[in-house]
């Protein structure tokens, strides 16, 4: 559910709706994007080594990371109630895919700090997927599509470090990146042939718009508790996260002791 339109609107479902394959799209299409938040954690190692950085540093890649991605929540989301999202998913999409291009190709640590923030601001598909998908299920099968997105979400969370790590072992840092960029064009291709056209659910300028979350938030108590709910399960999962990374993130991660 985006914030700036009425929780109470939802746009009429277009007549080719939600369907298996589509759904299955969302869910991996989401897990891959949400992966690009924790791409660099077993890598710190890798990045230390190649950039010529202390492990110190390093770990404040994993820091900037979740700046980027706070701020693309607040300034990119609330897109989806004022813009065609069969456009406006697949552009962040491929605005993710320039990003992680810049990671892999990153000559310093300070190129790389500001790739990977911006890849952070970018990685907001699953958000965007998520309530489109609800929009487009009909009203019995609403729960289940929801559903497979969300643990395609949870899927990319929990398997990208593993992922990562065993590609950097094998073909280095710069491939997990690379090939991220890849699959992440791939994906945008996929969603754009496949999303279909909705009209946007309200009309106003992006200052507004920006704005009525705030409106939102102070109106609606339950999403006052989503948002605290939410903040303290991303709270929990970090330090369980940090506590189980490589020896170099667990030296850095204020709460990984």
């Amino acid at each position: 559910m985006y914030t700036s339109a009425s929780p109470k609107a939802r746009p009429a479902a277009p007549s080719r709706g939600m369907t298996r394959s589509l759904t299955l799209l969302f869910a991996f299409a989401g897990g891959l994007a949400v992966g690009n938040l924790y791409w660099a954690q077993p890598l710190l190692d890798f990045i230390a080594d190649d950039l010529h950085a202390s492990p110190a540093v390093a770990g404040w890649l994993i820091t900037v990371t979740q700046i980027g991605y706070a701020a693309g929540i607040v300034l990119l989301v609330p897109l989806g109630d004022v813009l065609n999202r069969r456009r406006l998913i697949p552009l962040i999409t491929l605005a993710s895919a320039l990003a992680l291009a810049a990671c892999a190709l990153a000559p310093s640590y300070g190129a790389l700090a500001v790739a990977i923030t911006l890849l952070g601001m970018t990685t907001v598909s699953g958000q965007l997927l998520t309530p489109l998908a609800g929009d487009l299920a009909s009203d019995e099968n609403r729960v289940a599509v929801v559903g497979t997105v969300v643990s395609g979400l949870l899927t990319g969370i929990l398997v990208s470090r593993t992922i990562s790590g065993l590609v950097a072992q094998y073909a280095g840092r710069r491939a997990v990146y690379g090939a991220a960029a890849i699959l992440a064009v791939l994906f945008a291709v996929l969603l754009y042939r496949s999303i279909p056209s909705m009209k946007p659910t309200a009309r106003m300028p992006y200052p507004a718009l920006i704005a009525s979350v705030g409106t939102v938030i102070r109106r609606e108590p339950a999403v006052r508790w989503t948002l605290v709910l939410g903040a303290i399960g991303f709270a929990v999962f970090q330090m369980l996260s940090s506590s189980s990374s490589s020896r170099s993130s667990s030296s850095t991660w204020p709460f990984s002791r």
